[in-house]
Parts: structure tokens; C-alpha cells; sequence
């Protein structure tokens, strides 16, 4: 079985969301990586990440919950901005959301970075 079956089972969120202005900007390529999904290897790989139709979400690995959820407004060119990232809000029972926007986007950015090393490319920040 390869890795996007096994993962295949992750929902997309569900819960209360705390949606933030986002607007990170994404290449044609990035999307294209991003369609294949980043799938866990081994525990020390914390997040699944999968871009489907135009929605991106990412999930912490070790419970399969959905922390993050954008979509992906993609131009005639092929590229794509998350003008509205959706970040999960359950009061610290699966997630504890930052103290502020700016802290939550920055963990978002923490995520796409650990998919920049995994895929081996540069995502546009």
C-alpha cells in the first residue's frame, strides 16, 4: 500500500475554527508537490500534508486531527495563494491554538517549511 492510501482515512477538520487573514503565495510546482502529499515515514514525522482539489490541510500525524485548513485560490498560471488559513479551536483538548495570529502563522509556516525539506524544494513564503 502506498503512502497517500494509508493516509487516505484523514477527515477534514472538524470543530470549532479560528480562521486568520493568511495570503501565503504558492509556485505552480509547490501545488504540484503539494497534490502528492507529505505522508508520515516514521513517529518522528509530526504532520500529513495534502493538497485535494483546491483545499490544503494539514494534520498532526500521531492523532490524524485536522489543525489547519485553507484554500487554494490558484491563477491561470498555475500558481496559488491560501488567502484564509482555518486553524482549529477546540480549547487545547487536541490543539492549542498560538496567543495571536501572528504566532499561528508562523506555525503554519513551521509546517510548509518541514515540507520544503521533505520534498527538497523551496515553497514561496
Amino acid at each position: 500500500m502506498d503512502d497517500a492510501s494509508r493516509w487516505s482515512q484523514l477527515k477534514p477538520m472538524e470543530g470549532p475554527r479560528w480562521p486568520i487573514r493568511c495570503g501565503h503565495a504558492f509556485t505552480a510546482e509547490d501545488l504540484a508537490r503539494l497534490r502528492e502529499g507529505l505522508w508520515p515515514r516514521s513517529m518522528d514525522d509530526r504532520w500529513a500534508v495534502h493538497l485535494e482539489g483546491d483545499t490544503l490541510r494539514c494534520w498532526l500525524s500521531w492523532t490524524g486531527t485536522c489543525i489547519y485548513e485553507t484554500r487554494i485560490t490558484v491563477a491561470d498560471d498555475g500558481t496559488g495563494v491560501a488567502g484564509v488559513l482555518d486553524v482549529l479551536d477546540d480549547d487545547g483538548e487536541t490543539y492549542r491554538r498560538a496567543a495571536t495570529d501572528e504566532g499561528e502563522l508562523e506555525r503554519f509556516e513551521g509546517v510548509l517549511s518541514q515540507v520544503r525539506r521533505q520534498l527538497g524544494d523551496d515553497l514561496v513564503t
